[in-house]
């Protein structure tokens, strides 16, 4: 029976991803094109797709829930870095919100993709206990959890979340476009086995990425 699968992306609009700002577009199109030829081959497939982006200045929830084939790719005015990484705060916030939303539905998988290149500094309503309880309570219902990030300790913010898949990638255009070919690799992996051969939501908390890689 076909799965309905929610995508719900997290991306780091602090200042010090200005650097990179096209890269991080250019990725974020990737995911979106990577999810949308998966759904032409698999028509059975439903997905829907959130991007929220973040700073101290706000959160933009650039796609909610809407249907993933009629997501459009991003354009660099759509991403603008400034500030601070009220990392926990979105975590805390995205998360929730779309737990709400599916709260009633059956047979659903849910993978959340976060990407940063710095430390939590200027969350005001979650600590990273909070989200790591959060973490660990979804989880047990299924949802799969990436942490994909650059230019810090990216193994250990990840471990000290409870989130076993991340990738570590250089900070620089090249490295996010390597970076965004083996995140696009894991997600057709995962998406085939959610759609092939997993019959349960307990059975949808698969390992994203075959190992860690630093690219």
């Amino acid at each position: 029976m076909a799965r309905k699968i929610h995508n719900l992306i997290i991306l780091d609009r602090s200042g010090s991803m200005s650097s990179m700002r096209d890269a991080a577009v250019a990725s974020v199109n990737e995911t979106i094109g990577t999810i949308q030829s998966f759904i032409k081959k698999n028509p059975e497939s439903e997905q829907t797709i959130s991007l929220v982006t973040f700073c101290s200045c706000t959160k933009e929830y650039l796609f909610d829930m809407i249907n993933a084939k009629s997501a459009k790719k991003l354009k660099s005015k759509d991403y603008s870095p400034c500030c601070g990484t009220p990392l926990y705060d979105t975590i805390g916030e995205a998360c929730t919100r779309l737990h709400n939303a599916i709260e009633n539905e059956e047979d659903v998988a849910v993978s959340v993709t976060i990407i940063t290149d710095g430390y939590e500094n200027a969350s005001q309503e979650w600590n990273h206990q909070a989200i790591k309880s959060l973490i660990e309570r979804y989880k047990k219902e299924g949802w799969l959890f990436a942490y994909i990030g650059t230019d810090h300790d990216v193994e250990s913010v990840a471990f000290s979340l409870s989130i076993n898949n991340h990738i570590n990638f250089r900070k620089s255009n090249e490295g996010f476009q390597d970076m965004a070919c083996c995140e696009s690799r894991a997600r057709n992996k995962w998406m085939s086995k959610i759609m092939n051969k997993f019959n349960s939501v307990d059975e949808c908390n698969l390992d994203y990425f075959d190992e860690s890689d630093e690219k």
